[in-house]
């Protein structure tokens, strides 16, 4: 009997080939290998990210509208990362990069994980380059779940200045923004507690200040810097007023606060 391969990923998504990567924004076709007969059923979104020495890596997301993928591995569906990138963005599925991920039908309010690891510091961008197959109009967006917030990318570019480094389960594409504006939450007892504590920088004095209004006491403290690594960390603090002095030189952190109703962060613009 002759064996036959199901060539899946190949047919049903323009696959990228090992040389997905492109100097500058300079997309060439050669790039893609054309499938072998129309899929038009599937939906794709296409995601540039330029890394900091200005290379572009192309990724793909698939969407079947028969679900014949998952969001785990499907194998002929997923095609793994082969390259070796100092500095590179891949789809993060059961712990391994990937490229391009095949998924089920498209729901807006999943979110699909990012990797993004970089051995240079530096700026890093991340575009929508295309859409492929919705009928109707589809936000794309980055979600940082350290910093909980939402960047738009149909029409915008997403930028962060990056540390080298590893970074998982931060950032995800998204199809939907879930941050509601505070005033149009019911807030609980608890919620009010943490909307009504102040989490400031005295540009006078270089200093944090944490204030509760006496509702309640701050267990601990954590600083971190804008990629998410830990530069100081209070724990016993069991006070409701407190200001922290500032020595390290940087631009922007992000405070996060446990206390006997729950935590909260804030990024604070230092310089």
């Amino acid at each position: 009997m002759t064996p036959t391969y199901r060539l899946c990923v190949f047919i049903f998504l323009l696959v990228v080939t090992s040389t997905s990567f492109a100097k500058n924004n300079n997309y060439s076709a050669g790039n893609y290998a054309e499938a072998s007969y129309s899929s038009s059923e599937i939906q794709r979104v296409r995601i540039y990210f330029t890394s900091p020495n200005g290379l572009v890596r192309h990724l793909l997301l698939g969407f079947t509208s028969d679900d014949a993928a998952t969001d785990g591995f499907d194998f002929g569906y997923d095609a793994l990362n082969r390259d070796n990138i100092a500095d590179d963005l891949n789809w993060i599925i059961e712990d391994e990069r990937y490229l391009i991920q095949g998924v089920g039908a498209f729901e807006d309010t999943k979110k699909y994980p990012l990797g993004m690891f970089l051995k240079n510091t530096g700026t890093i961008k991340i575009d929508l380059n295309q859409l492929e197959n919705f009928n109707t109009d589809v936000d794309v967006f980055i979600y940082d779940s350290l910093l909980d917030s939402y960047t738009r990318i149909n029409e915008t570019t997403y930028t962060n200045d990056m540390q080298s480094g590893e970074y998982l389960n931060r950032f995800y594409i998204a199809f939907k923004d879930n941050s509601e504006p505070s005033a149009a939450k019911s807030l609980s007892t608890s919620d009010e507690t943490l909307v009504n504590t102040r989490i400031n920088y005295l540009h006078n004095s270089k200093e944090i200040l944490v204030d509760t209004n006496n509702t309640t006491e701050v267990q601990t403290i954590n600083i971190f810097n804008i990629n998410g690594q830990l530069i100081r960390s209070l724990s016993h603090v069991n006070k409701s007023y407190l200001k922290i002095p500032m020595y390290e030189n940087i631009k922007n952190i992000i405070v996060s606060i446990e206390t006997d109703f729950g935590a909260t962060s804030k990024l604070l613009m230092i310089h």
